[in-house]
């Protein structure tokens, strides 16, 4: 999940430079607008529907129109969703592109960096999973479906074309297998037996390791 800040009124402008996305009506309250082409800035109206002033998220930080806040730039804060495209100039600082974001370390799957403020530090995704561009967290490969991470790329196996949904046994590992199903989009997820029992492909279970001839003598 996306971390939600609160506004941050990093910089009041002086005079108005941008355009809200909607004319200010009269609410009898103030609130806060986004503005129509730049996704890190917003506008606020007053009391009486007068446009009063305009402000900018933190660098790397961008306006959400639902909860009218500032955000990391994922999930429905995306600003391709919305065609504000336009961003405030970078302000870099050692390995943070922005000083608040999350990138993809090199080329890792399952790590990235998290800055904050400037603040940097390095995040490893855990239990297989890969970091997703998307969303900003750590997501099973078939869910995240990046580019050179896929889950095809990283267990070089791929679901059958015509599947309903079943299982199918690792080669390489007697406990793995691989999940095949609508809500994986028939890409292959990882799974995993319990210690002491391995994966049956005829009966699609984990079971004990009597019960697979080829993996009868994993545990010995």
């Amino acid at each position: 999940m996306s971390a939600i800040y609160l506004v941050s009124l990093l910089s009041l402008l002086s005079t108005i430079t941008g355009e809200p996305a909607e004319p200010c009506r009269k609410t009898g309250e103030r609130y806060f607008l986004s503005d129509r082409q730049q996704c890190d800035r917003f506008h606020m109206c007053d009391e009486s529907g007068e446009l009063a002033a305009e402000f900018l998220c933190e660098d790397g930080l961008v306006f959400e129109t639902i909860s009218k806040q500032c955000s990391l730039p994922f999930g429905s804060a995306r600003c391709e969703l919305s065609g504000r495209l336009i961003l405030q100039e970078p302000q870099p600082i050692g390995n943070c592109i922005r000083r608040n974001g999350k990138w993809a370390l090199g080329d890792t799957c399952n790590q990235y960096i998290d800055c904050s403020n400037g603040v940097e530090r390095l995040v490893t995704c855990q239990n297989h999973l890969v970091y997703d561009e998307t969303s900003g967290d750590c997501e099973h490969p078939d869910a995240a479906n990046r580019e050179g991470c896929t889950a095809e790329e990283l267990y070089g196996f791929s679901c059958p074309s015509v599947v309903g949904q079943a299982r199918f046994g690792a080669e390489s590992d007697c406990r793995a297998f691989f999940t095949c199903a609508v809500y994986t989009n028939y890409h292959p997820r990882l799974g995993g037996c319990p210690v002491g029992t391995v994966y049956n492909d005829v009966r699609e279970i984990c079971d004990d390791p009597e019960n697979v001839p080829r993996c009868r003598d994993y545990y010995n």
